[in-house]
């Protein structure tokens, strides 16, 4: 320290230090935590991190996983809350709105939630608060923005409403009812043409060759190693076979139930009389009948435990009872019973049907521990070039070679026979179908815990059938097509006879055709089994005009019969209803409206950076 150099380099490390500190200083000052601010007023991050972080774990509640895309829509509704929150106090501010502490206790008090024999317990208050991840202060900062937005918004809305003028047009529109009479021509009714010249077909086969080019096919071989096709080959000892069976039996234990027929008789001779008739053979539906007569009441009983029957002396009475044994008059807290047991059993599981599933559920454990030890010899094959054909045969795996469409179908148009469900089966055929020729196989995974390779062997190219190969099939087409046109012209005239005067039931009749009536039809409303383009053909009609429509297995031709049009005197209920629902649409547009108006004047300023940071 006595050399200048020393002490020099010393200063130079103290100066360095200050400044270093001071910058440090300055920077975590100009930091901010504020994701958005109104009118000035920051919004911090932790409020929106908060109800960002509560609707996620609703979300994952669920057992769903949400993607960056949910995530960034459930972070903007959260910072939406908070700003229409900080919104409603700047404004409650400029008003001299404020929300006493009484009012906010009448209201908790009121929240069956947090009662306990109709008062409010605040145990339950506080116990309900952490189940759900909120805190006390923060739920009633909640009451009270909730308080001061009605009052806010309330007095704005609550003159709003739909005047009769605008409802009434609205409630004859949505309401008015539309029946039509009905002429259905179906295609196959049509007489079949008989069998044409070649040279008809052939002209019908090059002028239609798209109905008859076969689609691109693929060759392919695949193999899957599935839990599913390995458990039936798995044998599971006996032991825990039983050792299953008994746990399953003890988590669904059999109850005993019985099925009764019951008389509830209020004096003891009407009991006797019913008894003997009972005794004597008569049925349950006889009995039913006598029950009238000597003021009973029938009350039959199915598949009941015990302590399902109201009446302990009954159900005492009924299940210590053999099948059909008329017993009885029993005493009860109501009066008296006869009763005949009509069946005894247990309420649990088939043990058949049990033991089938326990089976069946060891079996696929056994498969799943086995395709996860299997998967990495698997992969380890593939990935050293083994032909599909030449892999292990220890591995448990299923292989099939064909040749299908972008469907899934042969070229005979049957399913190709690919082994699994159908999740499973359509994995693989898109897998064929975006696969290239020659491309080396690769271990896909598949649902279920399932996991396959292809290869794709051939591509054929899509062609048009040889006229010699497809002329059945042209035949059938061509015939359809002339069975087509033929209902498809008797529609027409059907159609032109009404439009230019003739009755439906008059030109059907003449035609050898049978007219039905349609149900009633409403703009909002389609009636089943009916064509789903009736509702807006039937609205665009007058009365005893007719239309046609094609619903792809024949033509309709409908004529409009009937309009009700709807008044409120005719459907007051419905009317106000629909008032109902206007007003209400009405006053949230002008709430929404006020709160746009509010967050403008306000200048709402967001930090997308910081907000990205939340849901990232």
């Amino acid at each position: 320290m006595e050399s200048w150099v020393a002490r020099g380099f010393f200063a130079l490390l103290v100066v360095m230090f200050i400044l270093w500190g001071i910058s440090n200083v300055f920077t975590l000052t100009g930091s901010s935590t504020a994701v958005a601010t109104v009118a000035g007023t920051p919004i911090d991050a932790s409020v929106v991190q908060a109800g960002y972080q509560r609707a996620l774990n609703q979300y994952e509640q669920q057992g769903q996983q949400p993607d960056e895309t949910t995530r960034h829509q459930l972070a903007m509704q959260a910072l939406s809350d908070a700003l229409r929150q900080a919104i409603m106090r700047q404004a409650a501010a400029q008003y001299g709105i404020g929300v006493p502490n009484a009012a906010v206790r009448t209201l908790l008090d009121g929240i069956p939630a947090f009662q306990t024999n109709g008062s409010f317990d605040k145990a339950k208050f506080a116990e309900v608060l952490q189940q759900n991840g909120i805190s006390q202060d923060e739920f009633i900062s909640q009451i009270k923005d909730e308080v001061l937005g009605r009052q806010l918004v309330a007095p704005i809305v609550s003159a709003a409403a739909v005047p009769d003028a605008m409802a009434k047009p609205i409630f004859a529109m949505l309401d008015a009812q539309r029946t039509a009479s009905l002429v259905q021509i179906p295609v196959n009714t049509q007489p079949v043409p008989p069998t044409p010249a070649d040279a008809v077909l052939q002209r019908y086969w090059l002028n239609h060759q798209g109905k008859f080019t076969n689609p691109e096919y693929r060759k392919v071989q695949v193999v899957i190693l599935s839990p599913a096709l390995m458990a039936p080959q798995e044998q599971v000892p006996p032991a825990q076979i039983a050792a299953g069976l008994a746990r399953a039996e003890a988590a669904s234990p059999s109850v005993p139930v019985r099925s009764a027929d019951v008389l509830a008789v209020q004096d003891l001779a009407d009991a006797s009389q019913l008894k003997a008739a009972w005794k004597t053979g008569a049925n349950w539906t006889q009995m039913q009948t006598l029950a009238k007569q000597y003021h009973a009441t029938p009350v039959p009983l199915s598949g009941m435990q015990q302590n399902q029957i109201p009446s302990s002396a009954l159900a005492q009475a009924v299940f210590a009872a053999q099948a059909g044994q008329v017993v009885g008059p029993v005493a009860g807290d109501l009066g008296m019973y006869l009763f005949k047991v009509t069946s005894i059993g247990t309420s649990g599981p088939n043990p058949g049907q049990l033991a089938a599933q326990v089976t069946q559920a060891l079996q696929l454990q056994m498969a799943q521990t086995a395709v996860a030890k299997n998967v990495d010899a698997l992969q380890d094959a593939l990935a050293g070039q083994t032909p599909l054909d030449q892999l292990p045969g220890n591995l448990g795996l299923v292989a099939v070679e064909g040749t299908l469409d972008a469907g899934g179908l042969t070229p005979q148009g049957n399913a190709a026979p690919i082994p699994g469900g159908d999740d499973l089966r359509n994995a693989i055929v898109k897998a064929a179908f975006a696969a290239q020729p020659g491309q080396a196989p690769q271990l896909e995974t598949g649902p279920d815990g399932s996991y396959y390779a292809l290869a794709v062997q051939q591509v054929i190219k899509p062609a048009v059938q040889p006229f010699a190969q497809a002329k059945a099939k042209v035949l059938s087409v061509w015939q359809g097509a002339q069975q087509e046109r033929e209902a498809n012209a008797a529609a027409a005239d059907l159609m032109h006879a009404v439009n230019t005067g003739t009755p439906l039931a008059q030109a059907a009749a003449a035609a050898g055709l049978t007219v039905t009536q349609s149900p009633a039809y409403t703009s909002g409303s389609q009636p089943q089994d009916q064509p789903a383009q009736f509702v807006s053909v039937l609205f665009s009609l007058k009365p005893g005009e007719a239309t046609m429509l094609n619903d792809g297995s024949g033509f309709t031709v409908a004529v409009l019969t009937n309009v009700q049009v709807p008044t409120p005197q005719s459907d007051p209920d419905g009317y106000a209803q629909l008032q109902q629902n206007l007003n209400k649409s009405l006053q949230d547009d002008f709430a929404e409206s006020f709160l746009a108006g509010l967050q403008a004047q306000d200048k709402v300023t967001i930090n997308q950076k910081l907000l990205a940071q939340i849901y990232q």
